[in-house]
């Protein structure tokens, strides 16, 4: 299966701007924090340079600036800062999970869980640090760490969506569409704009031969993203198996409307254009789609779409 997205709960969540503590509030502390990177590089800086802070409060300026960097994709300073804060306090945990984020966005896995396990050790029952190392266990191609990570975060807050959804969508790429399932209803009852999990449920009962249902979800997602490209696709393959081949070829013109790259569409379209006898026209979509995806052929194979 091949998941609609992925998407991670680090970096945004960690990387933060709050408002410096009241006993930093000295020599511009107010600014330090700033949405603004450079006002708060400039603030947090002169309170770092003063001299009068110390502790948490000065661990706290270090790592504001450090966000500030980040946010400049200065990542190298930002991991300066981070460190020199983890140095002044070494139970900052907000130092420690922002210091992991940076080292997940330079795919330095290994650190970056460190990092948060460190925070897991400062904190033990937070949800959050354990969706950040599932998702570097993931990324580092640890899977069944991932999916405990994710089952931990869901244990300690059973209404975590993104904890839910990367859980189901990890469990539905390895093969285990059933356990993920109940996952990706969950979401979808809590967040019913989700369409994310609308189309990947969707994959997953077509996987288990119920194709009404999975029609039921790629038509619910269509409703919610008109232009996914990959939702037309899986709807239009999902048709072409059933014999619905006037439908499938609109979804497949349409795919390729939203996105006229789509080796998917432009196979599926090539198929279902010979299969009505325009020989000249379907060789060449297949053809096309090949040169832009070597491996068509046997993805949509997989899919139900052959000549």
């Amino acid at each position: 299966m091949r998941p609609y997205i992925y998407r991670l709960f680090v970096l945004g969540s960690l990387l933060f701007f709050a408002q410096p503590r009241t006993a930093a509030r000295q020599a511009g502390a107010d600014r330090c924090g700033d949405r603004d990177p450079e006002i708060s590089i400039a603030a947090c800086s002169g309170i770092i340079q003063s001299g009068r802070a110390g502790g948490r409060a000065l661990a706290a300026a270090h790592t504001h600036r450090g966000v500030a960097y980040v946010a400049l994709l200065d990542y190298d300073r930002a991991l300066q800062d981070f460190g020199r804060a983890i140095t002044v306090d070494p139970r900052f945990s907000r130092a420690f999970a922002n210091r992991g984020a940076v080292y997940g966005a330079r795919q330095d896995f290994d650190k970056a869980i460190a990092d948060f396990t460190r925070v897991l050790t400062l904190e033990p029952g937070s949800a959050p640090a354990f969706a950040d190392r599932a998702g570097m266990y993931r990324l580092n191609g640890q899977h069944d760490e991932a999916i405990r990570d994710y089952g931990e975060a869901i244990t300690r807050s059973p209404s975590f969506t993104d904890a839910l959804l990367n859980r189901a969508i990890m469990l539905a790429g390895t093969s285990r569409c059933a356990e993920a399932i109940p996952d990706f209803t969950r979401v979808i009852e809590l967040t019913p704009s989700e369409p994310i999990a609308l189309v990947d449920r969707g994959v997953c009962h077509e996987a288990g031969g119920r194709d009404d249902l999975a029609l039921r979800d790629y038509t619910a997602h269509l409703r919610l993203d008109a232009r996914s490209s990959y939702g037309l696709e899986r709807r239009a393959a999902l048709y072409f198996r059933t014999g619905e081949h006037a439908s499938a070829l609109a979804d497949y013109a349409q795919a390729l409307v939203v996105n006229p790259g789509s080796a998917a569409a432009l196979y599926g379209r090539g198929v279902i254009r010979r299969l009505r006898g325009d020989t000249r026209g379907g060789d060449a979509d297949i053809e096309a789609a090949t040169a832009l995806r070597p491996g068509v052929a046997a993805m949509m194979a997989a899919r139900g779409v052959t000549p």
